[in-house]
């Protein structure tokens, strides 16, 4: 008798409880080798193929295309081609069970969906609601949108790191964020452009030395390090508001997410320990994560524990310059950069023709207040205008 593997959605990445089933890769009936893609889940952090932990036949999916999965719930069986002795469960999986061991009424209590429309669905993951706590007042136990009132949940806490410390947030600043909505980052974005001529010196002068290596040289390195010496000067920037405690925990870690458009969609895989690494460093360890992405090698703990965000949409063409970059909490700040292109600018009384970055950041309003936002640009405009000090 084969066994049957219950696959259930994992942890794809910080804070995610749920994803959009996007596309069924194995149909019900169809065999699957072990780590080929089955499915593939889109949530508000990243489109991911999940392969099958073990080889087998699909024989049931949860959920259609379209529909949202929930985080720890099954998503879909595997009768196994393998022996259950064989099989080491993965953490984020259930255990494997025989056909006549199966349990169905835990799986049809946990295959559940909440009965709601899409405007709802939207409203309440908007606002943080859990639909799953609501009483429902619609028909079939449908969630209405005046189920909704009164439903506002504590904001949750944001994940410690090691080496975090806390800090009470007091005074004007503490005033200001318990006054501002908790559950909705209340952000403004801040423009400056920055001439980058010495930037791409360096970056010529660097590149010759990684074309030898099979390194293709981009600006992202550059303002990895440029964002992580800024952070030195404000630790602020790479903090997490935690409203329960009333406090900021300042991040010892600095974790860059840098967004990366892929084939199957925007992911942002998170560079790691930037803060103990100099540009060499920086450009290897970002080429490397580069080459997991572009592979389709990416792993949930890839997108887990950022602390701040970049985001180059220049790479993408086209003649825009600036954005309003969305934060993604617990983080309280993003940096969105556009393509360098020549603009004519005055110096010294002339009008001449330099290369210009512009700058788009994003910042959390209850933390970061414009005089504070303007410094913090500024001080990494200046770095990336002389990028020797980096």
């Amino acid at each position: 008798m084969p066994s049957l593997f219950t696959f259930c959605l994992p942890d794809i990445g910080e804070g995610v409880v749920e994803g959009e089933v996007v596309e069924w890769l194995k149909q019900e009936g169809d065999t699957v080798k072990q780590d080929e893609p089955v499915v593939i889940v889109m949530t508000d952090k990243a489109t991911v193929e999940l392969p099958a932990p073990y080889p087998g036949t699909i024989v049931k999916h949860y959920y259609k295309a379209g529909e949202i999965a929930i985080k720890d719930r099954p998503l879909y069986d595997i009768a196994l081609s393998i022996e259950a002795k064989e099989v080491s469960p993965p953490q984020t999986h259930s255990k494997p069970e025989t056909v006549s061991e199966a349990k169905p009424s835990v799986k049809q209590k946990t295959g559940e969906k909440v009965l709601a429309t899409p405007k709802v669905r939207h409203i309440a993951k908007q606002l943080g609601i859990d639909l799953e706590e609501i009483s429902a007042s619609g028909k079939e136990g449908r969630v209405m949108l005046e189920d909704l009132k009164g439903k506002l949940p504590h904001a949750a806490s944001p994940p410690l790191l090691e080496g975090d410390t806390k800090k009470p947030l007091t005074g004007v600043r503490g005033l200001m964020a318990r006054r501002m909505d908790a559950h909705r980052v209340p952000q403004f974005s801040y423009f400056e452009s920055v001439e980058v001529t010495r930037l791409i010196q360096l970056r010529q002068r660097l590149g010759e030395k990684a074309e030898k290596e099979k390194i293709h040289l981009s600006y992202m390195p550059f303002l990895i390090r440029a964002l992580a010496s800024t952070v030195q000067s404000f630790p602020i920037l790479n903090s997490s508001l935690d409203m329960q405690e009333g406090c900021l925990i300042y991040h010892q870690q600095l974790n860059i997410g840098i967004a990366t458009a892929t084939a199957q969609g925007l992911i942002v895989p998170v560079l790691k320990g930037v803060e103990r690494m100099g540009i060499e460093q920086v450009i290897y360890a970002y080429e490397t994560l580069k080459k997991e992405v572009l592979s389709g090698k990416t792993s949930p703990e890839m997108m887990k524990g950022a602390t701040i965000t970049i985001s180059n949409f220049g790479v993408l063409g086209g003649e825009g310059m600036w954005a309003t970059p969305m934060i993604t909490p617990p983080e309280i700040a993003i940096l969105a950069v556009a393509r360098i292109r020549k603009n004519p600018v005055v110096r010294n009384q002339e009008v001449v023709i330099r290369d210009i970055l512009p700058l788009s950041w994003s910042f959390d309003h209850r933390i970061i207040d414009g005089d504070l936002a303007a410094k913090i640009s500024h001080h990494f405009a200046t770095l990336l205008r002389d990028p020797a000090i980096l």
